[in-house]
């Protein structure tokens, strides 16, 4: 880790982090005996229901082609769109992953985005999909961003090339440490419904987390009770498995022990979106932010109906006509007098069956 990564991403300790071990085993053993007398009504009441067998989700392949690259000894998955010399565009998906980065809503923007020319990265996090899992330490902050500086790297990107990040729930909690640390590897970034990593324990990463975060630092206890339904009840979630929340908890076990430079201010321009009840966090966030964008959305998400047009309206902007090509007063002097050229020969010209 450079001296400049140890600069913005600080340690947890001294008595803070006495108290905040103090408060995962006690509070979070509160929550498990809660939890517990819940799991037991529940499992009592699931063997009363029907229960249907899990559908596995499927991606569609037709948006991208599927690639493997192997990052730090870590192999990674992406589906990668649009002309590899175009700006790369980078978009961190959440976790668990439950298809909704491929719902048409989405998928549309990312084919617009190919079409405008850029190259677009749907990247799988660690745990998800098709890229390999990690324990607590390998999904710490420091250890995620390194991971993505070399990915993007590879890919091409640069300072003076950099590129836009895109993140969703927990993926947008890794664009914020990753544009707080490798800024200038990032011209854009988009945050979707997550909240800056210093505001972890006032508003949870993950809408998993909520009333459950303590509990979540334990081991082994909290994927076995998100598989088991204790949190679904018809959610996106109903087909999940305990590895499938294993790079999910990690990501965000590790995220409670380290916090960013109060002072540190990320230099790109970047775009908050969140929901409607969330315009606190949002505010509270864009104070991190050299040049924030603060939207509010019925269902922050891919499948948002808002979003696409909110999304592409940041990236590229709004496409000027073709027709506006003079600017300044001799550039309209001199299209008035093409005009009132035209005009005269039209008025002259013989008819046609002369």
């Amino acid at each position: 880790m450079g001296v400049k990564r140890k600069q913005v991403l600080h340690v947890v300790s001294g008595w803070e982090s006495v108290e905040l071990i103090l408060k995962c085993v006690f509070v979070g053993l509160w929550q498990m005996i809660q939890l517990s007398v819940q799991r037991l009504w529940k499992g009592y009441r699931r063997k009363l229901s029907k229960n249907s067998p899990p559908v596995e989700l499927t991606v569609d392949s037709s948006i991208g082609i599927h690639c493997y690259i192997k990052i730090m000894g870590v192999k990674y998955h992406y589906v990668e769109t649009g002309p590899k010399n175009g700006q790369i565009v980078l978009i961190l998906g959440d976790a668990p992953d439950n298809g909704d980065l491929w719902v048409p809503s989405w998928s549309s923007v990312v084919r617009r985005l190919a079409e405008l020319g850029h190259h677009v990265i749907t990247l799988d996090l660690r745990g998800n999909g098709a890229s390999e899992p990690g324990d607590r330490i390998d999904l710490s902050p420091p250890r995620a961003v390194e991971e993505l500086k070399s990915l993007l790297i590879a890919l091409g990107v640069s300072e003076s090339d950099p590129a836009v990040v895109i993140g969703f729930g927990i993926g947008g909690m890794l664009t914020w440490y990753l544009v707080h640390c490798e800024g200038s590897l990032v011209s854009k970034f988009a945050v979707i419904a997550a909240p800056h990593p210093n505001l972890y324990w006032q508003h949870p990463p993950a809408a998993f987390c909520h009333r459950s975060l303590h509990f979540i630092q334990w081991p082994y206890f909290p994927e076995k009770w998100l598989a088991e339904g204790a949190m679904q009840e018809g959610s996106q979630w109903a087909s999940s498995r305990a590895r499938d929340w294993s790079g999910a908890l990690n990501y965000v076990r590790s995220a409670a022990w380290y916090r960013i430079a109060g002072e540190h201010r990320v230099a790109a321009r970047g775009l908050l979106a969140g929901a409607r009840d969330s315009a606190a966090q949002l505010v509270a966030s864009a104070q991190f932010c050299a040049h924030p964008a603060l939207r509010l959305l019925a269902e922050p998400g891919p499948g948002d109906k808002d979003l696409p047009a909110l999304m592409l309206d940041f990236l590229v902007g709004k496409q000027k006509p073709t027709e506006e090509v003079s600017k300044g007063l001799m550039g309209r002097v001199l299209g008035a007098v093409a005009d009132r050229g035209r005009e005269l020969t039209a008025r002259l010209a013989l008819p046609a069956n002369a």
